[in-house]
């Protein structure tokens, strides 16, 4: 089971996910993800590439593997191409493997591909 937590900059989005889930209320967080520090690391982490410009891109991988996510735990990265601008998504599964990380799996969706996403299985040895 999961639960849900969430950070995100616009107060709110995150007024509205508090209002949506009563009772966790203090799980949802406004900060930014490049020097907000978590109340506790976790199992999966879920964030977008474009986040921080790419050229911090895998900087920010190291932090949230670092800083967020649990040992033993998975950082997921999403990638959103567009289909109105016939933009592809980036291709975050070749860039996490190009900056030194071990990629343990990988998925899109659409055909063609619309969205990417690819995860970490976080060892402390591979942040």
């Amino acid at each position: 089971m999961l639960d849900p937590y969430g950070l995100d900059f616009s107060s709110e989005l995150i007024a509205h996910a508090r209002a949506r889930l009563r009772g966790l209320e203090s799980r949802f967080f406004v900060g930014n993800a490049w020097d907000w520090v978590p109340p506790k690391q976790f199992d999966f982490v879920y964030s977008l590439y474009d986040n921080v410009p790419v050229d911090y891109l895998a900087e920010y991988i190291g932090l949230l593997l670092r800083r967020v996510v649990v040992p033993g735990g998975r950082l997921i990265m999403g990638s959103y191409g567009s289909r109105s601008r016939l933009e592809a998504p980036f291709d975050i599964t070749e860039f996490i493997h190009r900056h030194g990380y071990q990629v343990a799996g990988s998925s899109s969706g659409g055909v063609p591909p619309i969205t990417v996403f690819a995860w970490i299985d976080y060892l402390e040895s591979s942040a």
